[in-house]
């Protein structure tokens, strides 16, 4: 496990999202034995301070394991590691949606109720440094679409920094909710350069409103942007 004074874990938090690099180096871990099967794991007060991190990053890398199977989490009583038959055995969480149509589909109706409300709230709330990063993550969205990647861990990263920028942290948690729900079919809602391409010109369109503070534009675009993702789902459920 790597201490707190570890000059590689800086550098690696700073060039990528901070969970994403805390979930890589916990994996690391626990592939190679550090951690066995069944070893429950340091608390998110004593990880966040082995990283040198926020507990918020600690607790977003731990549910990025848990979706991949590698742990699970017993409530109050901490987060353990799965046994490697267990964690092989588990379908990825595109599966698990494959295998519950019906709730997917209810989770592109309450993005299509709250996440257009979200995008005017942020309208009027978002700082500049929040909007700065907006347009880097979408930069970093395009940037990947052009080296034929799909973007999606960009596309959730741009929804969530919205939430964000209405200074309401529960519609936050839900947002981020949310997306770690979808973020699997986000690889189907992107399988091809002509839809990866929508994505970044509506996520335009969306910042766009954002920066000029204007509500209900933001409002429509992202309300917009979000019923072409439930037509795409309930095109694809029907065409089964």
């Amino acid at each position: 496990m790597p201490s707190s004074k570890s000059e590689a874990t800086q550098p690696q938090a700073k060039q990528r999202r901070v969970h994403e690099a805390i979930a890589d180096q916990l994996r690391d871990v626990i592939t190679s034995g550090e951690f066995p099967a069944g070893k429950r794991l340091p608390s998110e007060r004593k990880l966040a301070e082995i990283f040198s991190v926020s507990r918020h990053g600690v607790r977003e890398a731990l549910r990025k394991l848990e979706e991949q199977g590698l742990v699970f989490s017993r409530q109050g009583d901490g987060t353990y590691v799965r046994h490697i038959e267990e964690a092989q055995g588990r379908k990825p969480v595109a599966a698990a949606l494959d295998r519950n149509k019906c709730r997917y589909v209810e989770v592109l109706e309450l993005r299509k109720v709250i996440e257009p409300q979200i995008a005017a709230l942020a309208a009027q709330h978002i700082t500049e440094e929040e909007l700065i990063e907006l347009r880097r993550v979408l930069d970093e969205q395009i940037d990947e679409i052009s080296q034929g990647r799909s973007g999606a861990e960009a596309d959730c990263e741009f929804h969530k920094l919205i939430a964000a920028g209405t200074k309401n942290s529960v519609m936050l948690e839900m947002v981020t909710r949310i997306h770690d729900i979808v973020a699997q079919s986000l690889e189907f809602t992107l399988e091809n350069s002509h839809r990866r391409h929508w994505a970044t010109e509506t996520h335009e369109r969306i910042l766009r409103a954002l920066e000029n503070r204007d509500p209900e534009t933001a409002r429509k675009e992202m309300y917009e942007h979000i019923a072409y993702v439930e037509s795409l789902a309930l095109s694809e459920l029907e065409g089964e």
